[in-house]
């Protein structure tokens, strides 16, 4: 066999080895760098987009948002025909869209939907649609928006269709869109929803049985190519299934999780595996320290024998070293892990409220050890702080993050995926707008990073971008 022939089989290997590690992709979503939070239905909060490297000179820029407000979520829209691309937000009373090109960084455009900044619940949760089209939620209220002209990134956005749904259904909330095209949604009372794909319209519900003192709260949930739904609440974790007419409940486990009412389990739930291999729900837990806790989401191996003391869904338990919780109302872990394969990560939390300069430390990533069936600590860090959703980079094999330290100023990092050393580290500076307080940190075509912070937008992209 010729050298050639080598590197060619071998090319092909490397690059079948990472598709099979990647989630079936969901048909139904904007062809978007990042279209879901998340990016995507099993929230792994991956992208194959290469991200900020070492020898990177980073240009910083700002854009206010309405209200100087900020939600968790920014995400990419599909590029228009000049090449351009916008990215999508939402505050408690507006969603919002700004242009981004190598020369501008701005919102073009905002739309008001609540007139109640005080209530909050419009900042979570967003889904971008094919076509330019985005939906959003306010009370029992559905709203799809659109562009004046979806050929032109400057465009007005314009209200396309609303929806109302019953007065059972108090919140819409956590937009999640399923593979089979429907839309499903979770309320804070442990309602689950799902509405047709094309008309809004109510297709099902089911009502999450809780028990006294236990709550639903802000937590998302991931879902599988299969109708597979996994949500927690602050006492159990669920598995359910949309089987096209009806939800219905798979299986529950029943564990002690920790926290309190407003925290939550603390993370969203996020899905390993796929096809025939082992399939995995992973969340992170409210106990000190918290644990990184694995269940199997489908079949349990029948050579499965346990782990003592636990229900047999139960795969791994893991307890993060050093974790703490940063408030009393707050999980050590928030953000939800960001996974690749059977890996997956995470970081200590330190609020919503402002980092301190003496943040809590704390960067974790786990593996799932397929031959052993086991989750297995590969390694942590001690010594530094990523406050933000992690992003994980499969291009640069690097996971991003920023946060505060000691001098009071903000850095960027990019640590290596598979060894967790420092492969970048920008500094920011100590403007409080370099404030993350836990959002979503997104990758774009041009290798920039753009998040929240705690009154605007915030772009870090590499001079040498375009």
């Amino acid at each position: 066999m010729s050298a050639m022939n080598k590197y060619t089989l071998l090319f092909l290997f490397l690059c079948q080895n990472i598709m099979a590690q990647q989630p079936p992709p969901n048909s139904n979503l904007a062809d978007s760098p990042f279209p879901a939070v998340h990016n995507g239905s099993y929230r792994q909060g991956n992208t194959d987009l290469p991200g900020l490297k070492k020898e990177d000179r980073l240009e910083i820029s700002f854009a206010r948002t309405p209200k100087d407000r900020v939600s968790p979520w920014v995400l990419y829209s599909e590029q228009y025909p000049d090449g351009v691309y916008t990215v999508w937000g939402s505050t408690s009373t507006h969603i919002f869209k700004a242009i981004t090109t190598k020369n501008e960084f701005k919102v073009v455009s905002d739309f008001r939907i609540d007139k109640n900044p005080m209530i909050n619940d419009l900042s979570w949760s967003l889904l971008l649609l094919p076509g330019h089209k985005v939906l959003t939620y306010d009370d029992n209220h559905l709203f799809l928006f659109g562009e004046e002209d979806p050929n032109d990134a400057y465009s007005k956005i314009i209200l396309l269709k609303k929806v109302t749904m019953s007065k059972k259904i108090k919140t819409l909330s956590k937009l999640c869109q399923l593979y089979d095209g429907t839309i499903a949604f979770a309320s804070n009372d442990g309602l689950i929803g799902i509405l047709d794909g094309e008309d809004f319209s109510l297709k099902a519900t089911y009502q999450i049985p809780l028990k006294r003192r236990e709550k639903a709260y802000h937590n998302d949930y991931a879902a599988d190519e299969e109708g597979n739904i996994f949500i927690s609440t602050t006492k159990k974790m669920l598995g359910l299934q949309w089987n096209g007419k009806n939800i219905v409940s798979k299986w529950e486990v029943y564990m002690d999780f920790g926290g309190n009412r407003f925290q939550g389990i603390g993370t969203t739930p996020t899905l390993l595996g796929t096809g025939d291999d082992d399939k995995l729900v992973c969340v992170v837990d409210s106990q000190k320290p918290a644990r990184m806790l694995a269940f199997w989401r489908d079949d349990i191996p029948s050579d499965w024998k346990g782990i003592t003391g636990q229900d047999k869904r139960v795969a791994g338990i893991v307890a993060l070293p050093g974790s703490r919780p940063a408030g009393k109302l707050m999980a050590a872990v928030e953000n939800s892990p960001t996974a690749f394969g059977y890996e997956i990560a995470c970081a200590q939390y330190n609020g919503f409220i402002g980092q301190s300069c003496n943040t809590k430390k704390g960067v974790y990533k786990l593996e799932w050890k397929t031959k052993i069936n086991a989750l297995e600590l590969i390694w942590h860090r001690n010594d530094i702080n990523l406050n933000n959703v992690l992003i994980y980079s499969s291009a640069t094999g690097a996971i991003y993050g920023s946060g505060r330290e000691e001098d009071c100023k903000y850095y960027y990092y990019a640590l290596d995926w598979k060894t967790g050393k420092t492969v970048s580290k920008f500094l920011l500076g100590a403007d409080k707008r370099f404030d993350d307080p836990g959002d979503a940190n997104v990758i774009g075509p041009d290798r920039s990073i753009i998040y929240n912070s705690k009154k605007c937008m915030v772009r870090l992209m590499p001079k040498d971008s375009y």
